[in-house]
């Protein structure tokens, strides 16, 4: 039985993210792999989904159940790993609350847009809009550790991952991040259309590489809240995934935290967490995590859940990309 616990030190008011620019009503030809991937927003599906539902030629027996959103099972974690974050022992060595959406406190978000996977018609490419939001926020907090200078948001495209990934790493029955960050690692990724919703073939578009990519490393859930938080404060969010088929999850209104002791199966819903935190009063700790159904839903499409209980499996599973900027 599912239970929600009142979050009084947090503000929906206060959460720095916007709605995804419309689509543009253009029906372009998208050929994977030529530069016209990157003149496209992911709202604008370019192939219908039962024309991917018919190209999607993933092994069924990877398939997460329960409508596919989640990350897919089996198969050795993809990596290439090439730096060691500093070793921390304790939670004591990271601060009681750290969220890039007010960085260090200061007021700064350093987090880019929430996106949409619902329109303009729903498409279970929760996998592709978390893997590129949390890439898309470490390029800017990348950037902004480099330069001082915090620059405008890079919304990397959720639609080349779809379009390019049919047949390998996911679609819009969904996908798996894994594989994603290592096809990124071999072809790069450009950005969404332009703020204004235009959308047309660039002849030289600007790619983003990342230099290494990998899973967290853990046997506990203290080893994962270990690795998640030292991941998220050094580098920026990271992507995991969660059971979200619950009426508590699917009805969750913002300024309290989710709570919940049930076993389920698996997990059907990829997500991003950018931060965590403990309730000022009650002392319940939680992740601040963002969804990707537009700023209408949750907590200005973000969600509080309580951690070190792997509340609906979302403490099963983490994966983690570092961009070249």
């Amino acid at each position: 039985m599912a239970n929600v616990e009142k979050l009084d030190n947090i503000s929906s008011d206060n959460a720095g993210v916007s709605e995804s620019p419309s689509p543009s009503k253009a029906t372009p030809t998208f050929l994977c792999g030529t530069p016209s991937a990157c003149s496209f927003g992911f709202s604008m599906l370019l192939t219908t989904q039962s024309e991917q539902n018919d190209n999607n030629l993933l092994p069924t027996t990877k398939i997460q159940t329960n409508k596919g959103s989640g990350w897919y099972l089996g198969g050795n974690d993809p990596e290439h790993v090439l730096t060691t974050l500093p070793a921390i022992q304790s939670l004591d060595e990271l601060p009681e609350s750290w969220d890039w959406r007010d960085y260090n406190g200061t007021g700064l978000s350093l987090t880019t847009s929430v996106l949409n996977q619902m329109v303009p018609r729903a498409c279970g490419s929760c996998w592709a809009c978390a893997t590129v939001s949390a890439l898309s926020d470490r390029i800017r907090i990348a950037k902004f550790k480099k330069t001082g200078h915090l620059d405008a948001e890079v919304v990397l495209s959720p639609q080349v991952l779809l379009d390019c990934g049919m047949r390998s790493f996911g679609s819009c029955r969904g996908g798996d991040p894994r594989y994603a960050h290592e096809w990124i690692y071999e072809n790069g990724i450009c950005h969404t259309c332009t703020m204004n919703g235009d959308c047309f073939v660039i002849g030289n578009p600007k790619k983003y590489f990342i230099s290494e990519y990998g899973t967290l490393n853990f046997t506990t859930p203290e080893e994962f809240q270990l690795e998640a938080m030292n991941e998220i404060y050094h580098r920026g969010p990271i992507v995991v995934s969660l059971y979200s088929l619950t009426p508590e999850f699917k009805q969750y209104k913002g300024g309290y935290i989710l709570r919940d002791s049930g076993e389920y199966p698996g997990t059907t819903l990829v997500v991003s967490i950018v931060g965590w935190g403990a309730d000022n009063k009650t002392g319940v700790k939680f992740w601040a995590v963002r969804n990707s159904v537009g700023t209408h839903w949750g907590d200005r499409g973000y969600f509080f859940i309580e951690r070190g209980t792997n509340t609906f499996n979302i403490e099963n599973k983490g994966a983690w990309a570092v961009p070249i900027v």
